[in-house]
């Protein structure tokens, strides 16, 4: 009678604990942890002091060259990583990825000059990265002008010939 009761008391005491192991919630892919805001995953940038058209670049990363519309930056980072950075901080469709470069052919970036379009290149220059920031936006167009006269405004025909040859020389 004694080993019966024990061996109920058992099996009830296991049907127990397996009914909490099903009523768990099961970890999803999606569920990921977050990192906390002041800790760097292994191989993640962190950001650094230079800011060009609103776009912090990475602390490994130093500006060598500066123009009114790009700005080149070159460092010993992993390529894969400030491409990784990148894609954090602009809104992008698509991104043309190589051997030896990442494109972001048209982006915004995220707290940049609203309206405007940047592309971006990352380079694989072994044993530097290189990244290349463009200002590709559009000049506007004035209102109210024609085809014909938007093209003569730029001192070419319709047709893509150049006006005035010898003023442009």
């Amino acid at each position: 009678m004694r080993t019966l009761s024990l061996v109920l008391l058992l099996a009830l005491l296991s049907a127990c604990k397996g009914g909490e192991r099903d009523s768990a919630p099961l970890p999803v892919a999606s569920q990921t942890k977050k990192k906390p805001p002041d800790r760097l995953a292994p191989g993640e940038l962190g950001p650094g002091k230079v800011k060009v058209f609103g776009f912090v670049a990475p602390a490994q990363l130093r500006l060598e060259r500066r123009y009114p519309d790009a700005a080149h930056f070159v460092g010993q980072a992993r390529p894969e990583a400030v491409a990784n950075y990148v894609r954090e901080r602009v809104a992008v469709e698509r991104v043309e990825m190589g051997a030896a470069r990442t494109v972001f052919p048209r982006v915004a970036i995220k707290g940049g000059p609203a309206g405007h379009v940047f592309r971006i290149e990352v380079v694989n220059d072994t044993p530097n990265t290189r990244l290349v920031i463009r200002d590709i936006t559009p000049p506007p167009t004035a209102p109210g002008l024609s085809e014909e006269e938007r093209w003569k405004k730029a001192g070419f025909g319709p047709n893509g010939a150049q006006l005035d040859r010898d003023k442009a020389q």
